[in-house]
This record gives structure tokens, C-alpha cells and sequence, in this order.
């Protein structure tokens, strides 16, 4: 588990004519020799990584006999994929083997689109910008299953809050290979997430919850807690995030979510990386800077593999 260095929360200055008088800093803002600032988003590094411990929740997953798909880490699923270019109305190109996708190449890679008869013309497109044509694949439907509890792992980014002013929004991204919804509905990959909000100096505001193209903002009184660690539900097949076993409407009528006690727990304060911002990774995380897609391109947008965190709008709305 990764943990934040305690730090000095206040510095002295010089009053006009009198004694050194002591001002209280806001925790994450200092601007002195103390601060590490990696990932330039303005936020101390260790402060951000102590309200990323003290908020980790924990994921409450479906029972076995509802739900096979089960979480992942980024690692993982690289060495088990590779990367392709979808070419509409053409046949998809590889850019990169099976098993060598890395998280140091999934953002350097380029490939030229088709035109007339499938051939290749000079306009080059990039896999470090919002590019959905590139996309990860594993051919082994092993895949889709998930690793043992040992390897789910949660990636955390911190920013500055937009709806506590002076605060700070934690966001716990959850990594499944597969999304297994209703009917023909699914899709390879899955990212979710949610967000805690805390005042300046740290304490539980509110956590959004996200649930597909939307979610809901719960207060403490409405979440159960594992000590600090708020508790999630993931919904059976969608991975949505519901604070409470139960039946939940979705934006398609009769397609209810549902989530459940009974199944495994997730305590993902076990098991958590702080990825930084997408043009400065922290820890070794450059996946953020791949914009392709997780999985492979379907029929549809919504039977398509996302794109990853920092590529969705979440990301610094919620």
C-alpha cells in the first residue's frame, strides 16, 4: 500500500514591525522546498497520496454464480493483448504484437488511415491523442475473465475540486476486461470509476458514484463505511457503482442494475497506484497518455471497448 509523508502544514512570516507570527498553509498548496509536485497539477504529491489511502473504498463485487467478470490491472491485460487499427469498411491493421503492448509504447505508436480500395494514404494518425481507430485486443477469451483478487489493482488521480470550492477530488478508476451487460450489449474492457471530494484540508465532502453515462453524488449519511473507506457496489455485468445492495433503474427502461452482497470484497487501499495527470504521469503510469481504445471495435459505439481515464470526460468533471 502506498503511503504519504506527514508534512509541515505551516510556515512562519514576518509581521509588519513585530514578532514572527504563525499562518496556516492549505495542506496541498505549499509552494516551499517540501513540496514534490511530479505530475505539475498545482497539489503536494504526498498530500495527495495520504487522501488517496485514508478514501480508497472498498468494492463490494457480485457473487460468483452472477458475475465472472471480474477486475484487472493495466499490466496484466497489456501482456495479454495487442494493439489494431480499425479501418472502416477495410480490414484492421496490427501496430503491435500479441504480449508487446507496454505502458512505456501504447502512446508512441502512429498508423495511416485507408482510402480508395483499402490502400493507405499520407494522413497519419497518433495513439497519444483521442484516437478511438486504435484499439487493444486479446485474442484468448481467457482474457475477458479477469485475474484473481491478488492482481486488482485501482488507479488514482487527484486534482483540484470543481465542486468543493478549494478542495479536491480523489478519482478510483476500476480496470475490468469485460463489460457483460444485457443481450448483445457488451463490450471488451471496462473503465469505472468514483470520486471523493474533500474540503482544503482533507475532510469527506461527498462521493459521486458513476453509473454508465451518468451517476449520483451521495453524502457521508448516505454511503456505508469501512472505517474511512466508503463502500461500493459493483453492479452485476455493468460494474457500475451503487452504494447499496439493491435494484437500480438505468437509462434504458427495463434494463435494471444490479448489485449484491455475498461476493467477493475489494479493499483497494491493498492495492493502489497514483497515476498522476496525463501529460506527467506519476509511478510509471504513461498509460494515461493512450488514447485508443481497451477493447475491440464493435458494431456500435456502445458494444465498443472506452477509451481509458484520462480520455473520458469524467476525468475532470466528476
Amino acid at each position: 500500500m502506498r503511503t504519504g509523508r506527514l508534512l509541515l502544514l505551516s510556515t512562519l512570516t514576518l509581521a509588519s514591525c513585530g514578532p514572527l507570527v504563525e499562518e496556516q498553509a492549505t495542506p496541498g498548496e505549499r509552494t516551499d522546498a517540501l513540496i514534490t509536485d511530479v505530475d505539475l497539477d498545482g497539489i503536494d504529491d504526498a498530500f495527495e497520496d495520504q487522501l488517496a489511502a485514508k478514501f480508497a473504498p472498498e468494492v463490494r463485487l457480485a457473487p460468483d454464480s452472477i458475475d465472472w467478470a471480474r477486475p484487472a490491472n493495466v499490466d496484466w491485460y497489456l501482456a495479454r493483448v495487442h494493439m489494431r487499427f480499425d479501418h472502416s469498411g477495410c480490414p484492421d491493421c496490427e501496430v503491435l504484437a500479441l504480449a508487446t503492448p507496454t505502458q512505456s509504447n501504447l502512446s508512441t505508436q502512429s498508423h495511416k488511415t485507408k482510402g480508395t480500395f483499402c490502400t493507405h494514404t499520407s494522413t497519419v494518425y497518433a495513439s497519444n491523442a483521442s484516437r478511438k481507430e486504435f484499439f487493444l485486443q486479446p485474442p484468448d477469451d481467457n482474457v475477458h475473465k479477469g485475474t484473481t483478487s491478488s492482481g486488482w489493482r485501482v488507479y488514482v488521480h487527484t486534482k483540484k475540486s470543481v465542486v468543493v470550492s478549494g478542495g479536491y477530488d480523489i478519482q478510483y478508476w476500476f480496470f475490468y476486461p469485460y463489460n457483460d451487460s444485457y443481450a448483445s450489449v457488451n463490450h471488451e474492457a471496462d473503465w469505472e470509476h468514483i470520486t471523493v471530494s474533500t474540503d482544503a484540508v482533507g475532510n469527506f465532502q461527498s462521493a459521486w458514484y458513476a453509473a454508465h453515462s451518468g451517476g449520483h453524488r451521495y453524502t457521508a449519511s448516505q454511503l456505508k463505511w469501512n472505517g474511512t473507506h466508503p463502500i461500493v457496489y459493483s453492479a452485476d455485468g455493468s460494474h457500475a457503482s451503487y452504494p447499496t445492495a439493491g435494484t437500480y433503474p438505468t437509462e434504458v427502461s427495463g434494463f435494471d442494475d444490479h448489485s449484491y452482497e455475498g461476493g467477493p470484497v475489494w479493499q483497494t487501499w491493498n492495492n493502489w497506484v497514483n497515476v498522476g495527470e496525463k501529460n506527467a504521469p506519476r509511478n510509471g503510469q504513461n498509460f494515461i497518455k493512450y488514447g485508443g481504445r481497451w477493447g475491440e471495435v464493435g458494431e456500435l459505439d456502445a458494444t465498443s471497448g472506452p477509451q481509458g481515464p484520462s480520455f473520458q470526460g469524467a476525468w475532470n468533471n466528476y
